[in-house]
């Protein structure tokens, strides 16, 4: 999946990624990374001690752990403010022990909808729900939020075979859904690279602009 969000931003923008390479929270270094896309699974171990200071560290300077769940195709009342499946209980016992501000759903001004596509909605695999962002992250990290959390799988939207075909399908919304999870995901990447920028009053003519059209 993050393979082909890769290939996807080199198209499409000015970002050239290396590939994506898998990390261990309990023996490797996060710090040459801006962005950890952490799917999680019931199973997850306990991390120690010296991998959840590991996490804090990292999301506390800059850096963004996007968690996913995976588990919309649920039904609508999952996720954190839901009635939460195995994966998000496993969730919601690791956020217990990492310093994580507070958290609330995606305003609609937030930089995330408008850091490269104008969009209000993030899906994955799965389509609905809310996606979760630091509360007060003005002023801190170029208001970059530490944290991004869903449960709509956006790996297996992004994610194609070698040939560029996509390897799941995407529920409800097919072609259209599955564009906007890679809008989503483009916007993602350039959210936590470029921070606030595209929050700077210089670009408010231009967002108008292309709303109206």
């Amino acid at each position: 999946g993050l393979g082909g969000l890769t290939r996807v931003l080199a198209r499409r923008t000015a970002f050239e990624g290396a590939e994506p390479v898998g990390l261990d929270p309990e023996s490797d270094a996060f710090v040459y990374f801006p962005m950890i896309y952490w799917p999680i699974t019931p199973a997850l171990p306990a991390l120690s001690e010296s991998a959840i200071a590991k996490v804090d560290t990292f999301a506390r300077n800059g850096g963004t752990i996007v968690f996913d769940t995976r588990e919309r195709r649920a039904g609508a009342a999952s996720g954190l403010d839901g009635s939460p499946g195995p994966a998000t209980r496993r969730l919601r016992r690791l956020l217990n022990r990492l310093d994580v501000p507070p958290l609330t759903p995606v305003p609609p001004e937030h930089v995330l909808t408008k850091a490269f596509y104008l969009i209000q909605e993030f899906p994955g695999r799965w389509a609905g729900g809310r996606v979760w962002v630091e509360r007060h992250a003005d002023g801190v990290n170029d208001g970059v939020s530490g944290y991004v959390i869903g449960d709509h799988d956006w790996a297996a939207a992004w994610a194609v075979d070698d040939l560029g075909q996509p390897l799941a399908a995407v529920v409800p919304g097919g072609k259209r859904q599955r564009e906007m999870a890679l809008r989503f995901g483009v916007n993602l990447v350039m959210y936590t690279l470029t921070g606030s920028y595209k929050a700077d009053q210089v670009h408010v003519p231009a967002i108008l602009e292309r709303l109206g059209q």
